[in-house]
């Protein structure tokens, strides 16, 4: 079954929400290297993460030098780090291999833009995929991206290149990138990707949740 990450969380009562209507992953961005609208600091970050229950899982999304993300991990202590940026493979390598000895899974965004090609030092998504494979991360999420956003630009990736990454992949791969409550259900039944990661999505504004949307898309995802 298809797990659902909701991301952008920055207010307790959207996270409670998403805990009761059974989002398996939460996602919080904290410290974001470069001004996103779903930015917490630590202070800010730390009580929503700290309140959710062990059958939750939480994710922080962050970017940055190697060590103001090991040091945001040890701080926070979430399930897994969603790292987002401009990785470079021997970064994703070190990284990973840190977290993991702290009981910290790692997540690697392969952000694809309009042409097709990925921001990282491989370009083609098939080969990056294939490559980070072996770097000892969790997860591949493939997003869409621009330079004016690096991430929850809105904008769907390609499908066609999700199940070429996904085939040659050996690791699980999340789908992110405009899903919402039309689409998801089509995108589900044939990609069948591991996890679908929605932010734009299930908004009413930046970092306020439609908690109807969260509702509709649990119950839709759950029952296909």
């Amino acid at each position: 079954m298809t797990k659902i990450k909701v991301c952008g969380l920055m207010e307790k009562p959207d996270v409670d929400f998403c805990i009761t209507a059974g989002v398996d992953i939460l996602g919080f961005v904290v410290e974001y290297p470069i001004p996103v609208p779903w930015n917490l600091t630590i202070q800010e970050a730390k009580p929503l993460i700290s309140g959710v229950n062990d059958s939750t899982k939480t994710c922080v999304v962050a970017g940055g030098t190697q060590n103001r993300i090991l040091a945001l991990a040890d701080n926070l202590r979430p399930d897994i780090v969603q790292l987002h940026y401009k990785e470079t493979l021997s970064e994703v390598s070190c990284l990973s291999e840190k977290l993991s000895h702290m009981g910290i899974k790692t997540i690697k965004a392969l952000r694809i833009n309009e042409y097709g090609k990925c921001d990282f030092e491989i370009s083609d998504p098939v080969q990056a995929a294939k490559v980070l494979s072996d770097t000892g991360i969790n997860a591949i999420a493939v997003d869409s991206y621009s330079e004016s956003m690096p991430g929850g630009t809105g904008k769907t990736v390609n499908l066609d290149s999700f199940l070429l990454i996904q085939k040659e992949s050996a690791i699980p791969v999340i789908l992110a990138g405009g899903l919402n409550l039309e689409n998801l259900p089509k995108i589900v039944s044939s990609a069948k990707p591991y996890a679908v990661d929605i932010l734009t999505g299930v908004e009413i504004a930046y970092g306020k949740k439609d908690w109807s949307k969260i509702s509709q898309i649990v119950r839709e995802i759950k029952h296909l």
